[in-house]
């Protein structure tokens, strides 16, 4: 007995370059567009669940966000000094 998995069908607009570089990386592979947009999907999907920032990260991004505890640098090296790096 073979078990049919049930599809839904989705429409993206791209931008016209993008969409001829999928098309030129699809035909170096020798696999169709689909399959790899599907295959991108499925990763992002995997990926997503264990990749969620941590607390600390969070509270990192939303500093930034708001503008708290920045360090202002005038360059690399000055940053890192300033990190102590």
């Amino acid at each position: 007995m073979s078990t049919k998995i049930e599809l839904s069908r989705i429409t993206i607009d791209i931008p016209k370059v993008d969409h001829k570089k999928l098309k030129a990386l699809a035909a170096l592979h020798e696999r169709s567009m689909r399959e790899i947009i599907v295959e991108l999907i499925k990763q992002h999907l995997e990926c997503g669940l264990s990749h969620y920032p941590n607390k600390k990260t969070q509270d990192v991004l939303r500093n930034i966000e708001e503008g708290k505890n920045l360090v202002e640098a005038k360059n690399i090296n000055d940053l890192f000094q300033k990190l102590g790096m």
